[in-house]
């Protein structure tokens, strides 16, 4: 049997799907390659996605999703539109977090969920101070990776400093990742998956 995966979040996810289909090989890599492993994986991204957009789901994107295609394990990638806004409250943010990881995990019984690394920006939209930004995002980070660290159903993901800290896997907006910095944002999230499984 199959183990299903769902890779959800941000403008990242649904940029990394077309990437897939428009200038990979969409046979070689559509699940991951992990595909000899058992491994079915689907992505779901919502441009200016933020973690009310998920948990409010006006348009059933998500629910439609998980009804037809329920994950065994989510992967969630989300948190940079939240913190490039002035409107922002950590604790906020992070208590959301929680309950939509919740929501995952009873209502459509989601075994495991992986919490991403927020990714770093070099431009904000919000006219935010970058400061501010950059620590909300390490402390963010941090909380999540504490705090699930003994949690069997709910883990944290690092993307490492290859993919995060180089400002050559941007793109010239300062937000999204170009062709390099996808193909290793892929293979992240390759390591992601595998470290669940």
């Amino acid at each position: 049997m199959s183990t299903r995966v769902l890779v959800l979040g941000h403008s990242f996810i649904k940029r990394l799907y077309k990437d897939i289909l428009n200038r990979w090989k969409p046979n070689l890599v559509q699940h991951l390659n992990l595909r000899h492993a058992g491994v079915q994986v689907r992505f779901l991204g919502f441009p200016g996605g933020n973690i009310d957009r998920l948990l409010e789901d006006e348009q059933n994107r998500l629910r439609q999703e998980m009804i037809r295609f329920p994950p065994d394990i989510v992967v969630l990638q989300i948190g940079g539109n939240d913190l490039d806004s002035k409107k922002i409250d950590m604790s906020v943010y992070m208590e959301k977090v929680s309950r939509f990881i919740g929501i995952l995990q009873t209502t459509y019984l989601v075994k495991k969920v992986v919490v991403c690394e927020i990714f770093p920006r070099l431009f904000l939209r919000a006219k935010t101070c970058p400061i501010v930004y950059h620590h909300g995002k390490y402390l963010i980070d941090q909380y999540f990776y504490l705090s699930l660290a003994d949690q069997p159903s709910v883990s944290f993901w690092h993307h490492k400093s290859r993919l995060t800290a180089q400002e050559k896997l941007f793109m010239s907006d300062g937000v999204h990742l170009n062709v390099e910095g996808t193909r290793r944002f892929f293979k992240s999230l390759r390591g992601a998956v595998m470290s669940v499984l």
